[in-house]
């Protein structure tokens, strides 16, 4: 029997007890992926990261898991595994540009300090992102989210279906208090045309918001999302980056932003996100927070 120590970070938060929960794996080697399936079902967070050994290619090898199934990639697992290797010993981490194998490529990962104080863990990475234009009608998207059909904003963003590997209905509301009011309807969701698209997972997003550090506030609601349920987002950015860029008014340049999940007493989120927007089929993107190493342990595996 081998014992694995394992650490519980909540990423893009200052604050205990808020953010996105991650469980982190600093020494994963020789675990199988049944058996990491199976841990990170143990633990039973949003997901949970596990780090070997990345040979010649990579400082690290990520791989990532919720409770049911292995993921390509998540931006707050990332971080999270950043703020935990610090914890363990900031010395191990000689140089303050390090890499990371995942599935989605080896992404580049950064340390920022202030008077040697871990401040910031970001990362770079390049999409291509697919943006399709149709989306289920405003009518059918209101009911499916509880909301009013006004509430649905189509002036300055419009609903698309996004993907960078992983598509997502990202729909626009008229401000942060309908995305946090919606309550997702699986009959109506059933019965609409949203079933046949490939997203399976809807973004809302509203670009008003209370606060003036913030840019943009969002929420994954879905068929496989619990009512009750405020999932990390990071999954979901480079799609939505994509889905801004397809956007005539966003202009080319490089953007950088915020992006708010939960509210005060529903672990609230921070996200820092910048994009190079050029006009091109690749997008560069860096996306990055803080995390808070708030647990530690060991689990026996036979």
């Amino acid at each position: 029997m081998k014992t694995y120590s394992y650490y519980i970070a909540d990423a893009f938060t200052q604050q205990p007890f808020s953010g996105a929960q991650i469980g982190v794996f600093p020494v994963a080697e020789g675990l199988s992926d049944r058996q990491m399936l199976q841990l990170a079902g143990e633990l039973n967070l949003p997901q949970t990261i596990f780090l070997q050994p990345g040979g010649e290619e990579a400082t690290w090898r990520a791989r990532i898991f919720n409770p049911r199934r292995e993921m390509n990639f998540a931006a707050q697992t990332l971080v999270a595994a950043g703020y935990v290797l610090n914890h363990i010993n900031a010395d191990v981490l000689a140089e303050d540009n390090l890499t990371v194998a995942t599935r989605r490529g080896v992404l580049p990962l950064f340390f920022f300090r202030d008077n040697g104080h871990l401040k910031l863990v970001t990362f770079a990475m390049t999409v291509e992102p697919v943006v399709d234009l149709f989306a289920p009608p405003s009518e059918e998207l209101a009911q499916m989210l509880g909301l009013e059909t006004r509430e649905i904003e189509t002036k300055r963003f419009t609903p698309r279906i996004a993907s960078a590997g992983r598509p997502f209905l990202i729909v626009p509301l008229k401000d942060s208090e309908a995305v946090r009011r919606v309550r997702f309807d699986f009959k109506t969701w059933a019965q609409s045309t949203a079933p046949a698209t490939a997203a399976q997972e809807i973004l809302l997003f509203s670009p008003r918001t209370h606060r003036a550090e913030v840019d943009f506030h969002a929420r994954l609601v879905g068929p496989e999302i619990g009512p009750k349920e405020d999932p990390p987002v990071g999954a979901a950015m480079p799609a939505f980056c994509g889905y801004l860029c397809s956007h005539a008014h966003i202009r080319k340049g490089t953007y950088v932003f915020t992006v708010e999940r939960g509210a005060e007493g529903s672990r609230r989120s921070l996200l820092n996100l910048e994009m190079d927007h050029k006009g091109r089929d690749r997008l560069n993107l860096r996306i990055g927070g803080e995390a808070v190493v708030v647990a530690e342990g060991n689990i026996c595996m036979p």
